[in-house]
């Protein structure tokens, strides 16, 4: 101790104004505000450093208070957070196989994504092909359930399942296949994510309401840790909308829900414990540390408003990694964008994760995409020891302040929801839906001008790379499979009322979910909202990429460009290595020769690539003489050329550059998509 203490004795604490000092003469005049601070997409502004003084407050501890540093007070040490994962499996035995052997390989949650038949309530015999097994699970009764879990420890398992319009027919069916079973996990039943996302509900939403309100009776009183209330953002987070877009669309949804629940009756000691949140964790790591942060503090007080207790105040909280920033292109990226991902979830101190496989948005997930995917998070927990430690983000400065303003932020948001009347009335004014649109379109301005990369799309492009096989499409072998199968398991049963224990009876009888979910839903109104804009971030990207690549499977030739690279390496590289950059993420193939000495020796071998476009790239210093000199030359070697320069005109020269020809210049200011949309267009690609 006595050696160390000498040791730092030696260096004199630097303070904050030392450090600016020295950081403002870094800048050498240019304004600090301005390059040392960053806004980000939820309105706040990063400073560069953080200090005891910005944390003007006291934290609570684990497990107490706001609960914004954990609902448990020794966090994930005695019980970890779940692993969960989305299995690609369209039939129930199909399911079974890949869930036993999952589960034997550290997943330890189960998450049951239906097919677009089941989770709106149609038996697999009653559906459209394209519809069973297809990006989830077929199940049409709770024989169905009793094949997909069979071997499954129900009890100790936690069970997720994620449906749309309809749910208490699932529940009923899950119910039925496990009699007397005290279930633990929940339904996501979320119609007003299902509106924002679709546009359409086919139901009123007092329709929706009522069936959710039979389950929380029947579930607050049986099965009390099964919840059927979900609140799912991946919608809102796949449009674009930021961390504090989507937490205030969480909270705002919960508070109708929790209100439509206190109007039927119900106590919010019993409706807040059955509400399930699904969050969308994203690649800005920070902030998305600072959301799942948030989000306890934000549920905690919304409960408190409402009158909850301390248990109910605590929310249950699943992460999921986001399908936004997910790429077509070099997509084993993604393996490391969801690494990352989970790495926020764990730090941010989700209760259940989920890590989709790096190839989901491509195909159906494989063996091993998903055993990777399950890895990330057994690695976290046992190689990286995430699990040893309450709160590993608690003290840091620049965590705290963070959360803080993203919650500050968030009930903002909120606010203004409510304002509108709340989420329902908000949806269907359109106000949620622009607004997250304005910032998706803040986004893709960043996205397009290459202020944000995203490796292999819009910034180092691998053009020598295969694409990943799509797969054969199953979708007419699995509907004959399940609509034999249900067309024998399915029995012709009276359902005797609405309420959770004639659905469950019938189901044990052999009913079928279409008949469970009309003794339920006997309306024929349906709610309609402008539909959220999602789309990944850079589909447009992939568009013109996909295609350079078809023009040049027709052609036998890819789109091109040619750089004119002036004098030797040094005086050129670092233009036509930017050029290069820019136009290999369109597709280009891109012609970059050794160095020219002179205009002339430039414009033959341009006239000789068979190119349209040509880039000069040089230095500031030689484009006065050079960029007049070598358009020219081009012109005249090739009458229809297009010359672009590589770099900022100077404004003294200009109006000669023009004069002698210049089209155009690309620089960092250069919009990349909107340029190589013009010029794939005019190549005819596009």
């Amino acid at each position: 101790m006595k050696s160390e203490e000498r040791l730092f004795s030696e260096f004199k604490p630097a303070t904050y104004e030392e450090w600016y000092a020295e950081a403002v003469k870094l800048l050498k005049g240019a304004p600090f505000d301005k390059k040392m601070y960053t806004k980000t997409p939820e309105g706040i502004t990063l400073k560069p450093i953080y200090n005891r003084a910005d944390v003007d407050f006291e934290p609570s501890l684990p497990g107490y208070g706001d609960y914004v540093r954990g609902t448990k007070v020794d966090g994930n040490k005695v019980e970890p957070w779940l692993v969960s994962q989305e299995l690609s499996a369209g039939t129930p035995s199909q399911f079974n196989k890949k869930i036993l052997e999952a589960l034997n390989k550290g997943q330890t949650s189960i998450e049951i994504v239906l097919d677009d038949a089941s989770a709106n309530a149609v038996d697999a015999d009653k559906s459209e092909v394209c519809k069973v097994g297809r990006k989830g699970l077929s199940i049409s009764c709770a024989e169905d359930f009793k094949v997909a879990l069979k071997g499954v420890e129900t009890e100790c398992v936690e069970i997720n399942i994620h449906t749309q319009s309809a749910a208490a027919d699932i529940l009923a069916a899950l119910c039925a296949a496990n009699e007397g079973k005290q279930l633990k996990g929940g339904i996501y039943f979320d119609p007003m994510g299902v509106l924002a996302a679709n546009g359409k509900l086919n139901r009123s939403m007092k329709c929706a309401f009522d069936e959710m309100a039979e389950m929380v009776k029947f579930c607050s009183k049986n099965m009390k840790n099964f919840g059927v209330i979900g609140v799912d953002t991946m919608p809102y987070s796949s449009a674009g909308a930021s961390a504090v877009q989507e937490l205030a669309a969480a909270m705002a949804t919960a508070v109708a829900y929790i209100r439509a629940m206190l109007e039927r009756g119900l106590d919010i000691n019993d409706v807040a414990p059955l509400v399930r949140f699904r969050f969308s964790s994203g690649s800005n790591f920070f902030m998305e540390i600072a959301k799942f942060r948030a989000a306890r503090t934000l549920w905690a007080k919304v409960v408190e408003q409402f009158g909850g207790n301390e248990d109910a105040r605590k929310i249950k909280m699943n992460a999921r990694t986001a399908i936004y920033n997910k790429t077509i292109f070099d997509p084993y990226v993604n393996m490391l964008r969801t690494t990352t991902e989970a790495f926020a979830g764990v730090i941010g101190g989700a209760d259940s994760m989920t890590v989709g496989a790096f190839d989901e948005i491509i195909r159906d997930s494989d063996e091993f995409s998903e055993r990777i995917a399950r890895n990330q998070q057994v690695i976290l927990a046992e190689e990286c020891n995430l699990a040893d430690v309450v709160d590993p983000a608690g003290g840091s400065y620049y965590v705290e302040i963070l959360t803080k303003e993203v919650a500050q932020k968030t009930w903002e948001t909120f606010v203004k929801i409510e304002e509108q009347g709340g989420m329902l009335d908000a949806l269907k004014a359109g106000f949620v839906q622009d607004e997250i649109a304005k910032v998706a379109a803040d986004k893709k301005k960043m996205i397009d001008g290459r202020r944000n990369s995203v490796v292999g799309t819009n910034n180092y492009a691998n053009l020598s790379e295969t694409l990943l096989e799509k797969g054969e499409c199953k979708c007419k072998a699995v509907f004959e499979e399940r609509s034999a199968e249900v067309a024998k398991l399915v029995k012709d049963v009276a359902v005797a009322g609405s309420s959770m224990e004639a659905l469950i009876d019938a189901a044990k009888q052999g009913a079928g979910i279409s008949a469970l979910q009309k003794a339920v839903c006997k309306c024929n109104a349906s709610e309609e909202v402008k539909a959220l804009d999602i789309r990944r971030a850079v589909e447009h990207f992939e568009a013109i990429r996909m295609a350079s690549m078809d023009f040049k499977a027709k052609t036998g030739s890819a789109p091109k460009i040619f750089l004119a690279t002036m004098g030797p390496l040094v005086q050129h590289k670092i233009r036509a290595d930017f050029i290069r950059g820019f136009f290999e993420v369109g597709g280009f193939e891109v012609v970059y020769p050794n160095g020219f000495a002179s205009a002339d020796e430039a414009a033959k071998a341009f006239a000789d690539s068979g190119c349209k476009y040509a880039v000069i790239c040089s230095t500031d210093d030689t484009y006065p003489e050079l960029v007049p000199a070598v358009t020219k030359a081009i012109k005249a070697a090739k009458a229809d050329s297009v010359v672009y320069m590589a770099g900022i005109p100077a404004a003294d020269f200009e109006a000669s550059y023009k004069e002698a020809g210049l089209d155009g210049a690309v620089n960092i200011k250069s919009n990349n998509y909107e340029t190589l949309k013009a010029v794939l267009t005019d190549l005819g690609v596009l």
